[in-house]
């Protein structure tokens, strides 16, 4: 009686492993299709729907690429990145060296209004400051310092202060949620003054990073809550 009891308790415990098994494979599946994923050093484990990326990269963007490749997979509820930067011999750079990178990338970025920014650097680690009145301005910075050799982390402190706010803000955020298409989810939009709050439930990750991608883009945004759960 005691041994069927352990066996039926195995099986139980197997069923409830399965999903997560599956969940990792998919994981690696979308990390192997990640051009800028070095996966030589990288571990993944999921617990609860939750994926934790671990190990070690040899430069900053390989580990953004490993999360964004994670973020990636239906069925995930969060990513945390543990992944440590372990840059090669020949990649370390002085911070002097690696300032003057970083100020040259932000002025020949179009995309950047590298006039309104500020940059320090400590130990190959970036932190970025200023103003900007657009969020893809933001995110834009980031990148393009990423890409750089020698970058260790980077802290984004760039504000967003949008220069004005259309008339119909909340109009503009409901119509750019919807033409997001995220079919079966249930969410709620509340502006007030240049903030969007995200409320409700959404089936991935995916989904919950792309409702706040599509809000992101309307003029005159300067914040997003996002309190959306996946489920």
């Amino acid at each position: 009686m005691q041994g069927g009891m352990n066996n039926e308790l195995w099986l139980s415990d197997a069923e409830e492993m399965q999903p997560q098994l599956d969940l990792q494979d998919r994981v690696w599946a979308e990390l192997r299709q990640e051009p800028e994923a070095d996966l030589a050093d990288i571990n993944v484990q999921v617990e609860d729907f939750v994926v934790t990326i671990g190990g070690t990269a040899r430069s900053y963007c390989v580990r953004q690429a490993a999360q964004q490749a994670a973020e990636r997979v239906p069925g995930i509820r969060s990513v945390i990145n543990e992944v440590v930067i372990g840059l090669p011999a020949a990649d370390a750079r002085d911070d002097d060296v690696l300032a003057a990178a970083v100020a040259n990338a932000l002025w020949w970025d179009i995309r950047v209004p590298h006039v309104k920014l500020t940059e320090q650097i400590v130990n190959g680690w970036v932190t970025l400051a200023g103003s900007v009145t657009r969020h893809y301005e933001r995110s834009a910075a980031e990148d393009v310092v990423a890409h750089l050799t020698g970058v260790r982390g980077i802290t984004n402190l760039i504000t967003i202060a949008p220069a004005q706010t259309p008339p119909d803000f909340g109009r503009l955020a409901a119509a750019a949620l919807a033409r997001a298409a995220l079919h079966g989810s249930h969410i709620s939009l509340e502006t007030r003054d240049r903030t969007v709050a995200l409320r409700g439930r959404v089936h991935s990750l995916a989904d919950r990073l792309a409702a706040e991608r599509a809000v992101w883009a309307v003029p005159g945004v300067a914040a997003v809550e996002d309190l959306l759960t996946v489920r």
